[in-house]
């Protein structure tokens, strides 16, 4: 267990909620979905926002996309990422309300 949060805190890269969400089987939407009724994020102007609670803690960055619509018309829009630091956050916040990562889900059915 140690080792894995290791691996997360010194993973410097950020993360899209889907990325996070596959390692619990479940869709970035869902998860989502939950950290909203869980009081974490908020969703406003097409992102989904950390509540001020969370906001200064280093959790997520925002980063600007560009995007071409089909009509050929090229835009940006802001996605929320989550730092090591979040995912860290987000792993302790899921398992605190039962639920954990697919890995973890795996070891809890075995049999020794």
């Amino acid at each position: 267990k140690a080792n894995c949060v290791d691996i997360i805190l010194n993973n410097k890269g950020l993360v899209t909620i889907t990325q996070i969400a596959k390692d619990y089987g479940m869709s970035g939407q869902s998860m989502n979905h939950i950290l909203h009724n869980l009081g974490v994020q908020f969703f406003q102007s097409g992102q989904w926002l950390l509540y001020s609670k969370y906001h200064n803690e280093g959790y997520t960055h925002s980063q600007t996309i560009p995007i071409e619509h089909s009509n050929g018309n090229k835009d940006v829009k802001m996605q929320t990422k989550w730092t090591p630091k979040g995912r860290f956050f987000l792993y302790n916040l899921l398992k605190d309300n039962g639920i954990l990562p697919l890995i973890e889900q795996d070891m809890e059915n075995r049999v020794c």
